[in-house]
């Protein structure tokens, strides 16, 4: 053991990278189930809001991120948007950015087959909708939602022909007392503190944005936060769903205890070499 560790510090970096490899890569194929701790100040009151909303309540939801934040996001879209079926609420989402609109295109429809087949009701145009992007004016949509995206959503669809868009002619507190923002910058959170103050927001970011988000956070102008894929993979524990973002922590754990092990042992091995001359 003594000589191992003594050249340990000379091993081939090959073996150090496929060691690696299998730490990501097998809890993504068949997950190991390490423990996840729900923050109880930032992932707890969005399943809460949820949760607690009344069958057919009508919730709003904008999906402002591109593909180099996927991996973050889409899984708390994912298992928020399962969540609302699930509760039977009507959900309407809009997108600031183009990129998520075509993001959530398809994630959106993905979900709402797997609710419908675990038996819950996920019609399109009845229980959920999805506008998607609008070169417009957002503000306007507290006057004329209808007008301000041209009646059409994202899938071509006259607002008309979709019986959840007659209960949405305005989005005000009236219509949706609250929704969420899955956002990774600008635009993003700040659409909505300036014209949907009197609203209840929730946000979903990438983890670089939660230390600015968590100032927002406690002094009150949002309500709950998700935090990266840690609050995705959260969520998914409260749901009683493990998805994507429960694997993917799996390897970023196991990840992590790798390269502790690797700088412990490297460590060793220096020490040991410098006593030996």
């Amino acid at each position: 053991m003594r000589e191992f560790l003594e050249r340990f510090s000379e091993i081939n970096p090959r073996i150090i990278y496929l060691v690696m490899a299998c730490a990501l890569i097998i809890p993504v194929l068949q997950p190991i189930g390490l423990p996840i701790v729900v923050d109880e100040e930032t992932t707890k009151p969005v399943f809460d809001w949820i949760e607690n909303s009344k069958p057919g309540e009508i919730v709003f939801f904008d999906v402002s991120y591109g593909g180099g934040s996927n991996a973050e996001l889409s899984p708390q879209l994912e298992a928020w948007f399962y969540h609302c079926m699930q509760k039977g609420l009507k959900a309407v989402g809009v997108a600031q950015w183009e990129t998520g609109a075509m993001i959530a295109g398809d994630l959106l429809k993905k979900v709402a087959a797997a609710a419908e087949a675990d038996g819950y009701s996920a019609e399109y145009g009845v229980d959920w909708v999805f506008i998607g992007y609008k070169s417009m004016i957002w503000r306007e949509m507290r006057e004329d939602l209808w007008k301000t995206c041209g009646n059409t959503d994202f899938y071509g669809n006259n607002f008309e022909d979709l019986p959840l868009m007659q209960k949405v002619r305005q989005w005000t507190a009236e219509t949706s007392k609250a929704f969420i923002i899955f956002e990774a910058g600008s635009p993003g959170v700040g659409t909505y503190l300036v014209n949907w103050a009197d609203c209840d927001i929730y946000v979903g970011c990438v983890a670089v944005n939660v230390a600015g988000n968590q100032s927002i956070l406690r002094s009150r102008q949002i309500k709950g936060l998700l935090a990266g894929l840690g609050g995705a993979a959260q969520y998914e524990k409260l749901l009683g769903r493990p998805g994507d973002a429960t694997s993917l922590m799996d390897a970023q754990g196991l990840g992590h205890a790798v390269i502790i092990v690797l700088i412990v042992l490297g460590n060793i091995s220096y020490i040991l070499k410098k006593k030996n001359g």
